[in-house]
């Protein structure tokens, strides 16, 4: 455990950097993404694309937010679940 808690501290651990998602979903929802993106960049005049873009971008940026916070939430509730482990251990197994 400690050098879990060192690696991570030093930055070392970075679970956004894991790499592209495994489920097979993902592959397939991707490429429909860059589908749709294509096609709209094809129909809309310049300035509509750039709209069209800025909207992909914020729509990026919320999820990024959301993401964290439904991070930060889990870890939270983690890290409680641990706590009344532990306590619960220490109140009905000490000796």
């Amino acid at each position: 455990m400690d050098s879990f808690m060192k690696s991570l501290y030093y930055g070392e651990i970075s679970p956004w950097e894991r790499g592209r998602p495994q489920d097979p979903e993902h592959k397939h929802t991707s490429r429909s993404i860059i589908d749709i993106q294509n096609h709209f960049k094809s129909i809309l005049p310049p300035e509509q694309w750039e709209r069209f873009k800025e909207l992909e971008d914020l729509y990026a940026k919320s999820l990024s937010i959301e993401n964290a916070e439904v991070f930060s939430y889990g870890l939270s509730m983690g890290i409680l679940l641990m706590i009344d482990v532990i306590e619960f251990k220490d109140t009905h197994f000490t000796e």
